[in-house]
């Protein structure tokens, strides 16, 4: 025997049954035949917005609300404030009447907060108590003397001038909230009203509102 034809048979194997060799494809499951793919639910969307979020919205519109109402009326209650500042810096130093014009200034202001009755009976002392009742520590016990000076025919000096410029303008940017003076403070060291009545009509508020004395009854 031919040795390479004994090799060829001891190296390659006698495969008997040919189709042995090809493995047989499964059968489908006949029960899995009606099942479906999965189906995923929807993502969850962000509206409609749970209660929570709702509460949160209506708390921060309510605060917003809140905060425009507030600012507001601190404007209005600011702005005849606001307005006696520009009057203020456009008075004249050097003009004689500066005290009394600085003065008025402070009264009408004074009144377009509280009634004429309770300021327009202020006077001397009194009037520099109350107002130096809304200046800092520092400032206070000078106005009154500087206001008193527009009884006098010499005029302020520049340094006085500038001072009572500095105090009024002190007075009107106080954020404190203006009251009516108390009766004991008005009636303090015999200053009678009447002759503060007298001298607040030159002193006019934005609306006066006169009132006649009644007639001596017999």
């Amino acid at each position: 025997m031919d040795p390479a034809t004994v090799n060829s048979e001891i190296v390659t194997p006698v495969i008997a049954n040919p189709q042995a060799a090809v493995p047989m494809a499964t059968a489908p499951n006949p029960a899995l035949a009606d099942l479906q793919d999965i189906i995923h639910p929807d993502p969850i969307g962000a509206w409609p917005w749970a209660i929570g979020y709702w509460l949160v919205l209506a708390l921060v519109i309510a605060l917003i609300t809140l905060l425009v109402i507030w600012l507001r009326k601190r404007a209005r209650d600011f702005a005849p404030k606001k307005a006696a500042k520009q009057l203020l810096n456009q008075l004249d130093k050097q003009a004689p009447s500066y005290v009394s014009d600085v003065n008025s200034l402070l009264k009408r202001t004074a009144m377009s907060y509280i009634s004429r009755d309770a300021i327009a009976s202020l006077d001397g002392e009194a009037w520099a108590t109350w107002l130096d009742s809304y200046l800092p520590a520092p400032k206070r016990q000078r106005i009154g003397a500087l206001l008193a000076k527009r009884h006098q025919p010499t005029p302020l000096t520049l340094a006085e001038a500038n001072e009572l410029h500095e105090l009024a303008q002190a007075w009107l940017a106080s954020k404190a909230t203006l009251s009516a003076p108390e009766p004991t403070l008005v009636q303090a060291k015999g200053y009678v009203q009447a002759s503060g009545d007298a001298q607040a009509k030159s002193q006019a508020p934005i609306q006066p509102a006169d009132t006649k004395q009644p007639e001596a009854q017999c």
